[in-house]
């Protein structure tokens, strides 16, 4: 195990107009799942290649254990990486494949038929020691990769989209395996994904990047429930959030109010925080999570609001249907039990509970944070 620190780290490429990371601060404990998430293009991947040591850096420090391995060679900085293309020997054996590693370290042959049986064992692949790459499923061949880095026993595991190219239930399946496994061993793990469910479902923090940038670092939770700005909130989740322009006036008491158009383009008001009175005037963004506009009231909720909305599309997806709606003349989802029986063009009575709403400026689309 081991701690990893990235200090105002840079990458520009030679012919390159811009940066290709614009100064990335990350701390990451021992023994901790670090996951990096982003769109294609973000620089995700050239991060993990530059702690790798598979590129070099323009600017700043990669720090393991206290010590900058920033100009180590890459065999010098004690790391296995496990490869979206899985980079199997396919003229050995997977145990070849498995001990290649421990032979060029020189062990013990005695050694290394032990940690060979004790990675297989544990990974399930033991029966397939003696079969060659071709003979091998996709996920197999995973977890080959992933046994040739665990027999290593290095301080930091890199994946890098490991389960990119397998199907859906193998990629379920791989999940549950390597969560497994950083439960087992404790290991300290950066992992790259496009996969925001895959963040979600694996990561103890998640940073979320764009255009080179650290867009936020948080927890799976913070991520999901308070992004910093629209595009944390519109790239994590499925169906992602929803944002719903509007404008803050005040009422005839002076509370601050905002007012939303259903399908009918009847007008509703809706109150808002007394802290949010400072937008008065001001074009906001709501955001709102599908699941948080349902058919059903939260009782808990002072601030559930009844709207009566026509259904324009329904998506059953069998443990929830998934419900389009417009509101301002945008198109919003909606999370619904399959037990409430509703057909396209009927209109149903919609409940938006706001106090689990997320504001952000229009124009910034920064978060606006109140008390």
């Amino acid at each position: 195990m081991a701690t990893l620190e990235l200090k105002q780290i840079r990458k520009t490429y030679p012919k390159a107009e811009q940066e290709t990371l614009k100064g990335i601060d990350i701390s990451i404990d021992s023994g901790e799942f670090l996951i990096l998430v982003g769109p294609s293009g973000c620089g995700k991947s050239t991060l993990m290649n530059t702690i790798a040591g598979l590129e070099g850096i323009s600017g700043g420090e990669i720090v393991i254990d206290g010590r900058d391995v920033s100009n180590v060679e890459p065999k010098d900085r004690d790391i296995a990486m496990v490869f979206q293309s899985y980079a199997l020997y396919p003229n050995m054996t997977v145990r070849g494949n498995i001990a290649f590693g421990l032979k060029i370290r020189k062990m013990p042959d005695n050694e290394i038929e032990e940690e060979v049986q004790r990675v297989a064992t544990m990974l399930q692949i033991d029966h397939l020691l003696d079969r060659k790459p071709s003979q091998l499923s996709g996920g197999q061949r995973q977890r080959v990769a992933m046994g040739r880095a665990l027999a290593r026993r290095p301080k930091l595991y890199l994946f890098d989209e490991p389960l990119s190219n397998l199907d859906a239930k193998l990629r379920v399946e791989m999940r549950h395996q390597i969560k497994r496994l950083h439960q087992q061993l404790n290991t300290t793990i950066v992992y790259v994904t496009h996969d925001q469910i895959e963040a979600m479902t694996l990561a103890d923090r998640i940073a979320v990047m764009k255009d080179g940038e650290l867009q936020q670092l948080g927890t799976p939770q913070e991520i999901y429930t308070k992004p910093n700005n629209m595009f944390v909130a519109g790239f994590m989740g499925s169906p992602s959030m929803n944002f719903i322009k509007t404008m803050v006036d005040l009422d005839a008491d002076d509370n601050p109010v905002i007012k939303v158009k259903g399908s009918n383009q009847q007008e509703h008001h809706i109150k808002l925080p007394a802290s949010m009175r400072e937008q008065d005037g001001k074009e906001i963004v709501i955001g709102l999570r599908p699941e948080h506009i349902s058919e059903t009231e939260n009782q808990d909720s002072l601030a559930s609001t009844k709207l009566d909305l026509q259904l324009e599309v329904l998506e059953p997806t069998g443990p929830d249907t998934i419900a389009m709606i417009k509101v301002n003349d945008q198109e919003v989802a909606c999370r619904l039990s399959p037990e409430f029986e509703v057909q396209v063009g009927q209109v149903a009575p919609l409940h938006f509970d706001l106090s689990k709403a997320v504001f952000f400026d229009a124009n910034t689309e920064q978060r606006i944070d109140f008390d």
